[in-house]
């Protein structure tokens, strides 16, 4: 298996390559790096702009089970669960978490046939589709530059993510 359960081998990216993508959003849309990115006004209204056909479903939890999002990159439609939007929307940083992954799966694996690429056996955490994802959005997040220095605390309150992803991000 791949680097976590559910998961596809995709072409390699680095961290710093991520980095360097999600840095780049960060400056197109004119948003410090020392500032909470707005992941609900993004989701909403920018990602309808770079991708005229994005969709975004809210789903219940009957029509999504145990899935908290799901990204259909080729088809730009990113699925969230209801109760993860509603706690995303109120700043859960959890939730936000969340919410970035999915936008990481539509950035870098669209021209991807993911569901295609399961694959068994062991790769390299930066062939994984959910390690990138993730990495995506600790970089999106919490950009590098802004978080040197900092505690897990000051990340987490700073930039209204969960201590965990705080303290994961200040590793990386």
């Amino acid at each position: 298996m791949g680097y976590y359960a559910d998961d596809s081998r995709v072409p390699a990216k680095s961290r710093t390559a991520i980095r360097r993508f999600a840095n780049s959003i960060r400056d197109l849309f004119g948003i410090a790096h020392d500032a909470p990115f707005p992941v609900m006004k993004f989701l909403e209204f920018a990602l309808p702009m770079l991708f005229p056909d994005f969709e975004l479903e809210i789903l219940t939890m009957e029509e999504m089970g145990e899935k908290h999002g799901e990204t259909l990159p080729d088809k730009h439609i990113i699925r969230i669960r209801e109760d993860i939007y509603d706690r995303a929307c109120a700043g859960k940083g959890r939730d936000r978490f969340t919410v970035c992954h999915e936008m990481g799966h539509l950035f870098m694996h669209a021209h991807l046939d993911v569901s295609m690429a399961r694959t068994r056996g062991s790769y390299p955490a930066y062939e994984s589709s959910e390690w990138q994802a993730n990495a995506f959005a600790g970089e999106l997040l919490m950009p590098h530059d802004a978080i040197v220095g900092m505690d897990i605390r000051e990340v987490a309150d700073r930039f209204m993510v969960s201590e965990s992803a705080a303290e994961k991000q200040l590793r990386s």
